[in-house]
């Protein structure tokens, strides 16, 4: 195995870990007496408000929290995907930052729709993407994911030449 395969596939784990555990974004959560709640997601695992009326059953909540994960998360999925396939040559880097824009887009529109809510809290509360994956997904790409093009000769013969 040459060093490329062996920094090749540390950067598809770390594009898997990235994609399942950082988190995606901040969401709106609930309005009362102008303070605003907000839960933090990521695929599999999420941060909600005490007063979010859980069941107090671990498996349920585990279930609900992975589920809405999933859901405000499919663009984040897409994109890990994307950048593992850029490593393997099966798809061109465009396709990959489609999806990472995608990722971001998401929770942005989210956190706009919820704007008139925020207007009416006392306090600054930041809703919106998280970017952890995109900037690691990235740089992930420009790193370890640029082919290298072969030269039909090399730069040590022509100055053998002259």
């Amino acid at each position: 195995m040459n060093v490329t395969t062996v920094s090749t596939k540390w950067a598809k784990w770390i594009m898997v870990m990235t994609t399942l555990l950082a988190p995606s974004g901040v969401y709106f959560f609930s309005l009362r007496n102008s303070n605003i709640t907000v839960s933090i997601h990521a695929i599999l695992w999420g941060i909600m408000p005490e007063q979010s009326g859980s069941s107090g059953s671990i498996i349920l909540d585990s279930y609900i929290i992975v589920g809405r994960g999933l859901f405000v998360g499919i663009f984040n999925i897409w994109f890990g995907f994307e950048v593992i396939r850029y490593f393997n040559n099966y798809t061109r880097k465009r396709t990959a930052i489609l999806a990472g824009v995608l990722s971001i887009a998401y929770p942005l529109v989210l956190a706009v729709v919820s704007w008139p809510w925020i207007s009416y809290a006392e306090s600054f509360v930041y809703m919106g993407p998280i970017p952890i994956q995109l900037v690691i997904g990235l740089l992930l790409m420009k790193y370890f994911g640029e082919s290298k093009l072969l030269e039909p000769w090399n730069d040590s013969d022509e100055v053998t030449r002259n």
